[in-house]
């Protein structure tokens, strides 16, 4: 049975009203984003200033101690031990200071700049001796510069070059690694992050320099790379 035309009534303020709500909850998130930015990034300058301080006090005690030991330095043999102690205390304090000035370079790593072009910082790559022959630990570390709030992907080639029997050969950090062989160093981060593990470096080999490639899956951050020399990398503790 044929049921005629049907006329109904065209409500325009209902697409409006829609198209405002959605228009809002964009604001919101939006808002609700740049504030949780913000406050990650007082924090991290809260951390920063808070070592700065911490280092200034730490070097005024140096300052302190390093006077105090020229003068124990110059009394009779008493004095010694006190002048042993307070040597030591020193030795010590030093230690400590290094190890703030390190932490507050890596934190300067990670605030960067909101107006900084995005990209991964390649903070530092350090190579420790084990005590089996051509073992070593490696210790990789990533930093983020530009927003806080936008998160890096990619992965990490590395390459280490050396000589066997005199005609030069490459390495790739995935095929000697102790554990997890074959696997790429893939990174996904919002500040930083750490990559570390063993290598065995085949027999015979002896190397003297290392490739680092970054090559982020981050739309507009730019893939790099560089090489250092295997010298330059080695430390004494991981």
């Amino acid at each position: 049975m044929h049921r005629g035309f049907q006329v109904r009534q065209y409500k325009p303020w209902k697409l409006w009203l829609g198209l405002v709500a959605i228009g809002l909850l964009f604001w919101l998130f939006f808002q609700l984003g740049n504030t949780y930015q913000s406050y990650q990034l007082i924090r991290l300058d809260l951390e920063k200033e808070t070592l700065l301080a911490r280092i200034n006090e730490l070097e005024t005690r140096n300052y302190n101690l390093v006077q105090k030991n020229a003068h124990l330095d110059g009394i009779s043999k008493i004095e010694h031990q006190a002048y042993q102690r307070a040597n030591q205390t020193l030795v010590e304090l030093q230690q400590v200071i290094l190890a703030q000035k390190e932490e507050l370079i890596f934190y300067q790593g990670i605030v960067s700049p909101e107006n900084a072009a995005l990209g991964v910082n390649l903070q530092s790559f350090e190579v420790t001796p084990r005590s089996n022959p051509n073992l070593y630990g490696y210790k990789l570390v990533l930093t983020k510069q530009g927003k806080i709030s936008k998160k890096l992907k990619g992965s990490a080639k590395i390459i280490i070059r050396g000589e066997v029997d005199g005609a030069v050969s490459e390495l790739r950090l995935s095929k000697i690694r102790v554990e997890n062989k074959g696997k790429a160093t893939k990174f996904n981060f919002r500040y930083f992050q750490v990559f570390e593990g063993d290598i065995e470096l085949p027999e015979g080999f002896i190397p003297y320099e290392v490739e680092i490639g970054i090559n982020p899956t981050t739309k507009k951050v730019k893939s790099y790379s560089e090489t250092v020399s295997w010298a330059e990398l080695i430390t004494e503790d991981l």
